[in-house]
């Protein structure tokens, strides 16, 4: 199973969800990542958790689009992949989409991310002309403020797009999202009784639905 955080633009919050994402999947099944991004970020914060001795992720790097490509035909069920993109547009990020059992693409209700979002719909469109099927993605707003009640906006490009279906989860700013990754933690490890940890508990949950791990 291939589970991909893709966005063309960077900024989004890919890197941290895709970290919380995969620390709660692995335990209770094999999970690798796939680390695209190129400040490497999770990579970065995978040191930081070996370094204070908890189990680090299986994160992995590829140098040409080949050794991708190999990865991918040897998917199989019993392991979820989870694929951090890079913000910006790529042969092997579209590798990604294409292969991916499930996209996840976060979104603020900030005026650049909602361009971005148009830019991203026009790369979905055009490779699923390339497969002959509509690839789709689950946008999830991310990174709003606490304090946001209206989502007009944001839900209303979203729902008028076949290429984006809109999750019913929410991450809003929350300190613990940083503080975690800072010690190498996900955000339900750092505080468990948080609101990011409660947001990111039901986010994996809606996930695990879609992907049919729960």
């Amino acid at each position: 199973m291939i589970l991909t955080l893709s966005h063309q633009k960077g900024g989004v919050g890919k890197s941290t969800i895709a970290w919380n994402l995969a620390l709660e999947f692995s335990k209770f099944l094999p999970v690798t990542v796939i680390d695209l991004d190129m400040q490497r970020s999770m990579s970065a914060a995978n040191r930081i958790r070996t370094d204070k001795g908890m189990a680090p992720l299986d994160i992995c790097h590829f140098g040409d689009a080949d050794e991708f490509v190999h990865y991918i035909e040897k998917d199989h069920e019993g392991r979820l992949t989870i694929i951090d993109s890079g913000g910006f547009d790529s042969s092997f990020n579209r590798i990604a989409i294409m292969a991916s059992d499930v996209l996840l693409t976060p979104v603020s209700d900030k005026p650049f991310d909602l361009l971005g979002l148009q830019k991203y719909e026009e790369i979905l469109e055009a490779l699923s002309g390339f497969q002959e099927k509509t690839i789709k993605t689950h946008v999830v707003l991310n990174n709003l403020n606490p304090a946001l009640r209206n989502f007009g906006d944001v839900m209303e490009f979203v729902l008028m797009s076949e290429y984006f279906e809109l999750m019913t989860s929410v991450l809003r700013q929350r300190v613990d999202f940083s503080n975690s990754v800072g010690v190498g933690k996900s955000v339900i490890e750092h505080a468990p009784q948080g609101r990011a940890a409660l947001e990111m508990k039901a986010l994996c949950k809606e996930i695990g639905e879609i992907l049919n791990i729960l």
